[in-house]
């Protein structure tokens, strides 16, 4: 069976995600996390329309931190009785984004980092891990999503058991693969967990991610590009995602600030898909606007690669 999202990739066309979730709830006056799906429901709504209409065509779902609560909520090989609270935060963050898209578009499954460590560095099992990225898959599965996105992971490790949950949850949806880099002393851009780019790609293909991409971090768009370029140097085969912040995050008075303004943004993406990524969007920091902007540049570069030589190369999709 091929999902209509898969139809989209096979269009080799640049495909549009949307921006920031948890710093937009914020902004707007409510407590960002899962959890505002079901307590603000308007205003997650609010905050998908916003950027359906700034150009997005892929929605990603209010479910990041569920991951953490799906690895709580199992327990000695089995699922503890109540998890009311992660299947009714799924459901209606699916339900929202599905009903901003009004009818096109694409919804994509959020599953965010765990926040525990493997063992031996840590004690919970890949197993628990894994069975706990399967609950959220199969959850985001039954809300209809098009896609799921692994994103924001440091670890390959806890990486490829979602991956892999994702595929044992549903193998005919699409999977995109996403990991934070930031820069390193030693030259290049690192993991929390000291994943450089090449690796991380590599671990992203062999884990059986479709779509492999680089998301946040402590990294501009122009920085962003070259994470990209070094992707595209391990795989031409596999489109490539990626998110970045509005700038490098900075730390005021208590609070994270990414102070990238909407045309600095756009402009910093333009050598992001100069570097090969298909598929872009925005990550901590970026709104509406960013969106808005960035979409406006990607009318531009299709407008100008018309002018172009193709230089197609046979994505694997």
């Amino acid at each position: 069976m091929t999902s209509k999202f898969r139809k989209r990739l096979e269009s080799g066309e640049i495909i549009v995600f949307d921006g920031a979730m948890g710093t937009e709830l914020a902004a707007r006056g409510a407590t960002p996390g899962a959890g505002a799906s079901v307590v603000a429901p308007e205003t997650v709504l609010a905050i998908h329309r916003a950027y359906r209409e700034a150009g997005a065509e892929v929605l990603m779902t209010n479910t990041f931190t569920i991951s953490g609560v799906a690895l709580i909520a199992w327990s000695g090989g089995h699922w503890l009785a109540d998890t009311r609270v992660m299947n009714e935060s799924v459901s209606e963050a699916c339900t929202l984004a599905r009903k901003a898209l009004g009818g096109g578009g694409y919804v994509a499954g959020d599953l965010g980092p765990t926040g525990a460590m493997l063992e031996p560095h840590g004690t919970i099992t890949e197993e628990a891990m894994r069975a706990a990225f399967r609950e959220m898959a199969r959850l985001l599965a039954a809300g209809g999503v098009d896609l799921f996105v692994v994103e924001t992971m440091s670890d390959a490790r806890e990486m490829t058991l979602a991956v892999q949950a994702c595929r044992d949850a549903a193998r005919d949806i699409p999977v995109a693969a996403s990991m934070a880099f930031d820069p390193s002393k030693q030259g290049g851009f690192r993991t929390n967990m000291g994943v450089p780019p090449a690796e991380a790609a590599r671990a992203m293909i062999a884990a059986g991610a479709d779509i492999i991409g680089a998301n946040c971090g402590s990294v501009t768009p122009e920085q962003m590009a070259e994470i990209v370029r070094e992707f595209r140097g391990v795989t031409q085969q596999h489109p490539i995602l990626a998110q970045p912040n509005a700038g490098v995050p900075e730390l005021q008075a208590g609070k994270t600030l990414f102070r990238l303004a909407p045309g600095e943004f756009a402009d910093g993406m333009k050598q992001v898909l100069q570097a090969g990524a298909r598929l872009v969007g925005g990550c901590c920091g970026t709104t509406p606007e960013h969106i808005r902007r960035l979409r406006q540049e990607v009318e531009n570069w299709k407008a100008g690669s018309a002018k172009r030589p193709s230089t197609s190369s046979g994505l694997r999709l």
